[in-house]
């Protein structure tokens, strides 16, 4: 049996991450042909197809599922030790970082990144991308550095770093007709008509408390993420259930109040996360330090400890 090289180990990676064999030929500058006899190569020595073609698409074997992880981390070494450098400098750093967020994260968040770089590391550069059900496959190929916001249900190979702990709020129209600057009472809160935002995990734990609760609220309209709630809910009589965070944003922006929620819904981490092959890249670490000093102090909750998820 032959062994495996670095080269052969870059035609399965990019095979893997692009679905395609001509796709990765044209990546590595390899002939179609050659990229093709490789593979073959690769299939005999692990007796296992790797990849199954399904219409267009090269889709991964359980095998190459477990590979993958293995192959790309080891690859990420190679090139550490191909281009090691003692300190990444954030002052005259070029680097382009792919970073993942939910649109609360793009909201509250972003803004502040933005200032951090503006001020102290105005030559970086970031490419920002919305969470979706691909994120955590886009990690682990390397196409996104780090995502911020709450992915519950990676797999092994990602680490995870609490930043900071998450409540809901209640926002309304700063001149409401029924409602004024006192508290929202329960009856209240389910009578007003609101505004919903269809946005994963939150708009589930909001309703699974209510259903809880055998309480149901009036929708009067339902956005599919946060980004509109603001506007829409100053022009409405209408109420909105949103994140804290997000309300001091909006709050900022718009004619609107806050009021506590008058049911206790759960409060969820918003997290930072990245996949084993950038965990020991110094500009990686620099990214994760930088928005780990930005946000960990937003609450009065405990420090997190960063661990490697194993499930």
């Amino acid at each position: 049996m032959f062994e495996l090289d670095c080269k052969l180990l870059s035609v399965f990676l990019y095979i893997y991450k692009y679905k395609s064999v001509s796709v990765a030929a044209e990546y590595l500058a390899m002939s179609q042909p050659t990229v093709s006899n490789i593979l073959n190569k690769i299939r005999q020595h692990y007796n296992d197809p790797l990849f199954l073609r399904i219409g267009n698409e090269m889709v991964p074997t359980e095998l190459s599922k477990q590979l993958f992880p293995l192959v790309s981390e080891a690859l990420s070494k190679v090139e550490i030790i191909n281009n090691f450098t003692v300190d990444f400098d954030q002052t005259t750093s070029q680097q382009k970082f792919t970073i993942a967020m939910t649109d609360v994260s793009h909201l509250v968040l972003l803004p502040k990144i933005s200032q951090y770089l503006k001020q102290h590391a105005s030559h970086i550069r970031l490419n920002v991308r919305a969470i979706t059900s691909e994120t955590s496959y886009q990690m682990a190929n390397g196409e996104i550095d780090l995502a911020i916001g709450f992915l519950p249900n990676l797999e092994n190979g990602f680490y995870q770093q609490k930043l900071f702990e998450q409540y809901y709020v209640v926002i309304a129209a700063k001149n409401h007709p029924r409602l004024s600057e006192n508290s929202l009472t329960t009856e209240q809160y389910i009578n007003e008509p609101h505004i919903d935002i269809d946005a994963g995990m939150g708009h589930y734990h909001i309703e699974n408390e209510l259903l809880n609760l055998e309480l149901k609220r009036n929708i009067l309209m339902r956005l599919p993420s946060y980004l509109g709630v603001g506007l829409v809910v100053q022009e409405t009589d209408a109420i909105a259930t949103v994140p804290y965070y997000l309300s001091e944003v909006l709050l900022s922006r718009g004619n609107l109040q806050i009021f506590d929620a008058p049911i206790t819904f759960p409060t969820y981490a918003v997290k930072q996360y990245w996949h084993m092959s950038c965990h020991h890249k110094t500009s990686h670490q620099w990214l994760r330090q930088m928005c780990y000093e930005l946000f960990s102090k937003m609450n009065d909750l405990d420090d997190p400890m960063h661990k490697i998820i194993h499930q």
